[in-house]
This record gives C-alpha cells, structure tokens and sequence, in this order.
C-alpha cells in the first residue's frame, strides 16, 4: 500500500459523509507533526515570485528533514498543484520517502485544472472526502474544505457553481475584503457538520486543531468568504484551540478570542529559501519550529 492512501484505507474509502477516523494509539508525551504548505508545483517558467520549478527539490528537502523526525504524519494545507493535473504524478512520490501518512486538504490551485480533472482530485490525495476529521490520543484534527462555495471548484454551469456565483455576489455586496476569486467558503452544510465534530469533541474533552487553506483572520484580500458564522462557531467552542492554513505565502498571524490562526509560510516563494514546519500540541500550548523562511511560535491556549 502506497503512503499518501492511508487515510482513505483507515477511512474505508471516499465517504459520501465524512466521519471520523478510528482513533489512533496515543502516543506518551507531547504529538509532534509536520505541516508543509502551497507547493503549487507546475512545470512552468517564474510568474514573480513563484518559482513553480523549484519545488521538487525544495520539497525533498523538507521530506529528508521531516522523515529523519520520525514523526506520526504531516500535513499539506492544500495548493499542492497548479494549472496541470500532471503535476499530481511529479509530486506524490516525492512524499513517500516520509514514512508516514501525509494528511492533504484542498487548495484553489487544486482546482485550476479542466471540468472534467476537478472530481478526480480528492481520490488522487488519497483524501476520504473534501473534509473530514481524525483523532490522535485526546486530540482531534478537523480538516475543513474552504472552497465548498468558490468559484473554481465546480465545473461550469453546474449547481455548486451558481450556488458559489450568489454567495460571492454576497460577499462582495457586504464590502468583505476576501471577497476575491481566488477565495472561497464553506458551505451550510459543511458548517453544519463542524459544529457535530466541536460538540463531540468537547463532551470528549478533546483539544481541536481546525485546518484549513484560506485564512479567517487577519481580514486581508486572502480571507475566506462569509466568514463570521464560520468564526463565531469556532469561538464558541472553547476546545478549538488553533486554526492552521496556508494560501497566503507571505504568512501571518493573529489571536482572537484566544483562539491562534497561524498562516504558514508557502514553499514556492522565493528561489533557494525553503520553508516548512515541525508543530508539537503540548496540553497548555502550540510549539512551532520553522524552517527556512518558517516562523517559529510559542502559542499558549486558553485556559
């Protein structure tokens, strides 16, 4: 069995309904996990900053690094491709030599492929659905689909995309500054779902780590769409502790009502600098350890 399946084999395949993964063994000590994000690989020349060629090697490296770790798993926040579905086949193997699963979610880029490519991208991640959730020991990972109402995800004409077509329209009426196209947002149904994941998992007494691609804070040209009840359901609930993303390949950082949103850093930006992170869930805190342009954070929870 290849690695990057493992989560749709534990999960028993493409789900019409996420559910959460069997528990894991709990690991003594401190989870430690890695988190790379935004390959965005496409045999392309530069656009700016994106140096689309030199993500195999950057990514290999970040792989040796993370494999000599020993870790559980590592995620992806999504944009692992850009513009050809080919590029799936390029990087993929790259992340064997981990060892351990690779937990992916999508990114718009994931999308920028033709019509009829867009249904085959959550089998090709080896992902159980376009979101789910996972347990390690007391911890519960909720892996959310920011682009359930975007502008890319569905082919033309259909459903999703006159659904996505209104709720932008929404957005941009509402004068949010992530009322971009290259945004997106989660959709009733997913929300509704989240919130049966946050109930469980604070009658669990369970700590939440929520990821995702966009970002909800800070309120930038890189938010997400409509995202308020989106917050407010987070702040709610005392138990989700951080939000992890990516898409923004600057990064960022901001605390709202205690809760950390933590923009990682994009490993295509910039030729030669790298940039990827060891993320250790202590009970009282978040530890990150960046690497290469990767911001390093000590991030206590609320209480």
């Amino acid at each position: 069995m290849k690695r990057r399946h493992f989560i749709t084999s534990t999960l028993a395949g493409s789900l019409a309904v996420p559910a959460l993964a069997a528990e894991a063994p709990a690991a003594s000590g401190p989870l430690t996990f890695g988190l790379i994000t935004d390959a965005q690989y496409t045999d392309a020349e530069p656009q700016g900053e994106r140096h689309y060629r030199t993500t195999p090697e950057k990514l290999k490296a970040a792989v040796e690094d993370l494999a000599a770790r020993k870790l559980p798993f590592t995620f992806h926040l999504g944009d692992f491709i850009d513009r050809d579905f080919k590029s799936f086949a390029t990087l993929l193997p790259l992340l064997e030599p981990l060892g351990h699963p690779v937990y992916h979610l999508l990114g718009n880029h994931d999308y920028s492929i033709t019509d009829a490519e867009k249904s085959r991208v959550v089998q090709t991640l080896g992902m159980p659905h376009d979101y789910y959730s996972f347990r390690r020991g007391k911890i519960r990972f909720i892996v959310l689909d920011t682009n359930g109402r975007s502008l890319y995800k569905y082919p033309a004409d259909s459903k999703g995309a006159k659904a996505s077509e209104a709720v932008f329209q929404a957005t941009k009426a509402a004068g949010e500054p992530g009322a971009q196209p290259w945004n997106g947002g989660v959709d009733n149904v997913q929300l509704d779902w989240l919130e049966r994941e946050l109930e469980g998992a604070t009658a669990a007494g369970e700590t939440v780590l929520v990821c995702a691609h966009h970002p909800i804070l800070p309120a930038d040209s890189h938010q997400l769409w409509q995202h308020k009840p989106l917050l407010d359901l987070l702040v709610k609930h005392r138990c989700v502790k951080a939000w992890l993303n990516g898409h923004n390949h600057d990064g960022d950082y901001a605390l709202h009502e205690g809760i950390h949103f933590i923009t990682f850093r994009s490993i295509l930006q910039r030729p030669g600098v790298n940039a990827w992170a060891i993320v250790t869930v202590h009970p009282d805190r978040l530890v990150i350890e960046g690497k290469g342009r990767e911001v390093s954070r000590d991030l206590p929870f609320r209480a």
